[in-house]
């Protein structure tokens, strides 16, 4: 059954600004974006029209954490949950846990994304893995107990049990195995980003001729800059062409000066803009997990969720309390909306870091990313203050969460 659809705004934001007129899709895909249309269309008005987020790095969302579930619920509630944030597109994203857990995930993962449709919510585009590849002096969250020397066979077997759906691997390009890794990953087009390493310039130097790309999480996690060692800090922002994300912009993963500093020298060509969340509410019954950055500890006991400040005080959440679990973590729209105001081109270039790019990185540039015929109808309805009034994912009108 052919069903299409017209949405009707002032603003418009495409790839070459913003346009009044209509966006027009069938069955999912955008047929036109066009000033001229003379058929019954959804009249929003003044509200913004802009492509979905991708974000290409977050281990769990709202009620669900892949992560550290990693089963196919975890994968639900998280493509469900996921567009209350503004993202319609999503690379489920592991961490470094024990290698059967992973192989777990991977093949749930692999599952999900075969058998989802639109109505489910945000789409999976794939799997992120960040680690187990990574280096012990740059552990940040992770686990040292579940660190795996990087080899191309150990990746292709998680890459088979994902059904080929591995599209991003983080890792430390200076450990043994690692530049044999990045050029296997670059032959598949795969996206190889350098992450949770303690590498030289040099080091990194050798990893982008190999197919590097990419930067996990800029400034955290990895060697800082020095004048006489510029580390892997000074590597993403010396060479231009690599792309570098940044995790939520709450002012305390990084500055809001940092942040400026690496768009001035990113711009909206090479700047990701992510979330790496985690979905506490979904940690396993026992769970517990110290947050050193928020000095909060997380623990999971009967099936609720309890946060202990540092002082003692102890908060209890239930799984059921969406107004509690979306308050959880900083949300992708509200990292935009701390940042566009210092952006180029304001909701234009959050455009191109919160959507182009990462569907770039995640091998999805074809169908996601931005408001362009044939890619599909990943489309936000924001208000003036950036609220979100709708959410289309792929062409259908999404509940958002309550």
């Amino acid at each position: 059954m052919t069903e299409t659809v017209a949405l009707k705004s002032t603003r418009i934001i495409t790839p070459d600004g913003c346009v009044d007129g209509y966006v027009i899709f069938t069955n999912g895909k955008i047929e036109a974006v066009t000033h001229n249309y003379q058929g019954e269309a959804l009249d929003y008005g003044d509200h913004w029209l802009m492509p979905g987020f991708v974000d290409i790095h977050v281990h769990g969302w709202g009620r669900g954490s892949f992560a550290y579930k990693g089963d196919k619920n975890s994968l639900v509630h998280m493509s469900r949950d996921l567009v209350s944030s503004g993202v319609t597109s999503w690379l489920a994203t592991s961490g470094t846990m024990p290698h059967d857990f992973l192989e777990y995930s991977v093949k749930n993962a692999a599952e999900y994304i075969s058998e989802v449709t639109p109505q489910a919510g945000a789409e999976v585009l794939g799997v992120h893995m960040e680690g187990p590849w990574i280096s012990p002096k740059h552990l940040g969250m992770q686990r040292a107990d579940c660190l795996q020397a990087p080899s191309v066979s150990g990746f292709e077997h998680f890459n088979q049990l994902a059904g080929g759906n591995i599209r991003l691997v983080t890792l430390a390009p200076e450990l043994e195995g690692a530049l044999e890794m990045i050029r296997h990953l670059h032959a598949k087009g795969i996206t190889a980003s350098a992450g949770h390493t303690d590498a030289t310039f040099d080091q990194i130097t050798a990893a982008i001729e190999a197919g590097l790309s990419h930067f996990t999480h800029a400034f955290s996690a990895m060697r800082g800059f020095h004048h006489r060692e510029l580390g892997v800090v000074g590597a993403l922002m010396y060479y231009p062409d690599v792309y570098a994300e940044v995790a939520k912009q709450s002012g305390i993963t990084i500055k809001p000066q940092a942040f400026d500093i690496l768009y001035r020298l990113k711009g909206d060509r090479r700047l990701v803009l992510m979330s790496d969340c985690m979905g506490y509410a979904d940690f396993p019954e026992g769970y517990e997990f110290h947050h050193y950055l928020r000095q909060e500890t997380f623990r999971i006991h009967n099936g609720q969720l309890n946060i202990t400040a540092q002082n003692g005080t102890c908060q209890h959440i239930s799984p059921d309390d969406w107004p509690a679990i979306s308050g959880l973590e900083m949300s992708f729209l509200d990292s935009v909306k701390n940042i566009v105001d210092r952006l180029e081109n304001g909701l234009v270039s959050v455009a191109r870091i919160a959507c182009h790019n990462p569907a770039v990185l995640a091998g999805a540039e074809k169908r996601k990313g931005s408001l362009t015929v044939g890619k599909d109808a990943d489309i936000l309805v924001l208000n003036d203050d950036l609220t979100l009034q709708d959410v289309w994912c792929r062409g259908v009108k999404q509940p958002l969460p309550r």
